[in-house]
């Protein structure tokens, strides 16, 4: 008696036959495919084990790229370009306008922050003086909008993450400095302070670092003059969560600014799947982890202005190794 054994997806597969599989999801793909295509990727497929193994693991791929992304973009992602040379003009210009244009997007960040006053692409990282010298540093896939009116210094996050020192003046500034979110806006109180946006769940994050800031959730007034029963004052060394209309209690944190304003990651005893899903954000491509993995613990400072160096921290800091498959598709899985 035998058991079964799910199929190891993690090995690579040879160049040839990635070739010919990225070749069957373009075919596949292009809208044109006739019955006798449907049989032949059958019969591919079901030729060699290696075959499967390629066709899954672009699949995966399929799962993880975003849904806008067609074939042809995965392929590109998938395919390192000397490969395709001599291939056909029409095809290998095709695959490099998708890869480029893929590559573009992912630099410029979140769609709706391309028209942002200020914004960084992935991997970058921007510090922007205000007019009053306050001074506002954004993380990596980040947007901001400033708006100085004669009565309030609004800065809108439309994306991403922001810290801000707020500047002193030689004398009091009356208008107040504002950070808006969808969630709500974030009273500076003579400060240094952090603000995230956070897509799961959909809240902000606001973190003190010097001072206090007054966080009024969405629905609430902005100007202090309004009275707001829901306004909380966010202390030094303390962290809140902004949604649905409430400010959560504040947890306390340590008070020190993001490690990422000066390029860094810094983690204590976190799950190895935290610590590449953060890495994987500064770096353009897919990056995943192997469950058998995940849960390894980290601690460590990882550089974030180069991703290689700080996944080969990895395999120094625990027993996984990095496998790439192009530059654009990374896999940390068990170290044999």
């Amino acid at each position: 008696m035998t058991s079964a054994h799910p199929p190891d997806d993690s090995q690579p597969v040879a160049d040839a036959v990635l070739d010919e599989a990225i070749a069957w999801q373009l075919r596949m793909g292009s809208g044109e495919a006739a019955a006798a295509d449907e049989s032949g990727l059958r019969q591919w497929l079901s030729a060699r084990s290696e075959h499967a193994r390629a066709w899954r693991q672009l699949g995966e791929i399929d799962a993880s790229l975003r849904p806008a992304a067609g074939p042809a973009a995965r392929a590109a992602v998938l395919a390192p370009s000397p490969r395709w040379r001599g291939r056909g003009p029409l095809l290998a210009l095709v695959l490099a306008a998708t890869a480029l244009g893929w590559a573009v997007l992912e630099q410029a960040g979140p769609a709706g922050a391309w028209l942002a006053d200020h914004r960084t692409g992935t991997g970058e990282r921007l510090a922007v003086t205000l007019p009053d010298r306050s001074v506002v540093h954004l993380d990596t896939g980040s947007a901001i909008d400033v708006d100085f009116s004669g009565t309030e210094r609004t800065v809108v996050l439309r994306a991403g993450a922001i810290h801000v020192e707020t500047a002193h003046g030689v004398s009091p500034e009356p208008r107040p400095f504002v950070v808006r979110t969808p969630d709500g806006s974030l009273r500076a109180l003579g400060t240094r302070f952090t603000v995230e946006r956070l897509a799961r769940p959909q809240a902000t994050r606001l973190t003190v670092v010097a001072s206090a800031v007054a966080a009024r959730p969405d629905g609430c007034i902005a100007a202090p003059s309004v009275v707001c029963s829901a306004e909380r004052v966010v202390q030094r060394g303390e962290s809140v969560l902004l949604h649905g209309g409430q400010v959560d209690a504040p947890v306390a944190v340590p008070a020190a600014a993001p490690a990422w304003k000066d390029g860094m990651l810094a983690l204590d005893d976190q799950p190895l799947a935290r610590a590449v899903a953060e890495i994987a954000r500064y770096r353009v491509g897919h990056v995943s982890v192997d469950p058998a993995v995940a849960g390894l613990r980290v601690t460590g400072t990882f550089p974030l202005d180069d991703t290689d160096h700080a996944l080969a921290a990895l395999e120094a800091a625990v027993p996984v190794e990095v496998v790439s498959y192009t530059r654009w598709w990374v896999r940390v899985r068990p170290r044999p």
